[in-house]
């Protein structure tokens, strides 16, 4: 059980993430889930945003497909220094690369190849030749 409060960056990133569909974790108060729909069943992702010993904040995460974490190049780190325009471009570069990255994953993609309606074409809708 996590018994420090968030930081402004955690509590930023938590806000960020929750915006664009995802829920905070009940305990951690620097962890957040989404459930997203695949071919192969309902699988969720996990991020985090962790302080490291020297005090960075680093922001990775984990989503399990194909036998391997198809989050494990999204990734970004604000040294304490780091400027707030440039934690909140990172913290929302991050999140799209997580999505983008979950979007690309096989059963995501072949869940909405399923998803896509049939074109029919009928005799009717053939090119004419002269």
């Amino acid at each position: 059980m996590n018994h420090t409060a968030a930081t402004p960056i955690q509590a930023q990133f938590l806000q960020t993430l929750v915006a664009r569909g995802w829920y905070p974790d009940r305990v951690r108060a620097d962890v957040a889930s989404k459930d997203f729909d695949t071919a192969a069943g309902g699988r969720t992702a996990v991020v985090h945003c962790r302080l490291n010993k020297d005090g960075d904040h680093v922001l990775a995460g984990d989503y399990q497909s194909e036998g391997r974490n198809a989050l494990s190049t999204c990734w970004a780190m604000f040294r304490p220094e780091t400027d707030e325009a440039t934690i909140s471009a990172e913290i929302e570069r991050f999140a799209a690369e997580v999505e983008k990255a979950i979007g690309e994953t096989y059963a995501v993609r072949i869940k909405a190849l399923l998803a896509e309606p049939e074109e029919e074409t009928s005799i009717a809708d053939a090119p004419r030749g002269c």
